[in-house]
């Protein structure tokens, strides 16, 4: 399945629902990342800082991938690839 993710708050709110889809806390995501839960929970609040390894780790745990296909009119479409499909993000 596609999910557009055209903001960083909406990157934010994707990453929080892929979480708790899989019944996913906090807590266990610091604990798979090697950090603290108040740290993994600065991430899922600001994904825009993190490092892009960071977001791809945190995403792989989510079993959520994520495709680069090409640029369009000076913006990257990238396509967010799930278990049920794929969704572009602009």
């Amino acid at each position: 399945m596609d999910y557009p993710i055209q903001t960083l708050e909406s990157l934010k709110l994707f990453i929080k629902a892929f979480r708790k889809q899989k019944g996913v806390t906090q807590a266990d995501m610091a604990e798979k990342l090697g950090i603290t839960q108040q740290a993994y929970a600065r991430f899922e609040g600001n994904p825009q800082l993190a490092t892009f390894e960071r977001l791809f780790l945190v995403l792989r745990i989510l079993d959520v991938g994520i495709s680069i296909e090409q640029i369009v009119k000076g913006s990257k479409q990238v396509k967010v690839i799930t278990e049920s499909g794929s969704k572009e993000i602009w």
